[in-house]
């Protein structure tokens, strides 16, 4: 049964419901979306896209804002796309559909002159484009490891920092990128499994963070490209 986008909004607004108990959870200082923001933004410098960086370095405060918000209220349960069905979790709308309405929303803004409000929503969209690097959001599994890789990740980020060689002109679609990520990192879900030994899940760690930085930084020139600056 595929659930449709009215009965998974309604899900969404009775699972926050439950968001006093969120509040008691600690916001992380360290977070390796802020992380791959932030090199995304090197890497179009070295690579030429100065307009492009110098653009987004000056909104960095609101892609971060919005990349923490869209995990807020459980929205990340939309972060979601098995790449092998096509489907996002339970069946419910996928992390294609929420980059695309977070794309669109930042294009809108901007063109009515919110700017702010823009990369807000494009650091929502660049958020969900980061998640489908972890092999779990694109398989479709919540356990088996997942929060352990994502933990991972974070405390070591800073060893696999990229400062060049952004992934440019993936697709001319903002789904699609969420999409190709998710086809690329889906074929690693068995080396981070539960018990796998650490030299191998830090052997993947690096592979898919260096891909998250560089698509980031693709998707980031993609995206300002449309807002026609």
């Amino acid at each position: 049964m595929t659930l449709t986008h009215a009965t998974w909004n309604c899900a969404k607004v009775m699972l926050a419901l439950t968001l006093p108990f969120q509040a008691v959870i600690p916001n992380q200082q360290r977070d390796t979306h802020h992380f791959c923001n932030r090199q995304a933004i090197e890497i179009l410098k070295q690579d030429g896209f100065h307009k492009e960086a110098k653009l987004a370095h000056s909104y960095l405060y609101a892609m971060d804002r919005g990349s923490v918000w869209c995990d807020r209220g459980f929205k990340n349960i939309s972060h979601y796309y098995d790449s092998r069905e096509g489907t996002g979790l339970w069946r419910g709308p996928d992390a294609s559909t929420e980059c695309l309405q977070y794309f669109n929303r930042a294009l809108k803004k901007w063109q009515r002159g919110y700017y702010k409000e823009a990369f807000f929503y494009l650091g929502a969209a660049c958020h969900i484009v980061q998640d489908l690097c972890v092999p779990h959001h694109a398989r479709g599994q919540v356990l088996g490891g997942h929060k352990f890789f994502e933990d991972r990740a974070r405390d070591q980020y800073e060893n696999y920092s990229l400062y060049s060689g952004g992934i440019y002109h993936l697709s001319d679609r903002p789904e699609d990128w969420v999409r190709k990520n998710a086809s690329f990192s889906s074929d690693f879900l068995s080396q981070v499994t539960d018990n796998r030994p650490l030299s191998v899940i830090d052997e993947t760690i690096q592979i898919l963070l260096k891909r998250a930085q560089r698509t980031t930084a693709g998707f980031l020139q993609f995206s300002i490209h449309h807002m026609k600056i």
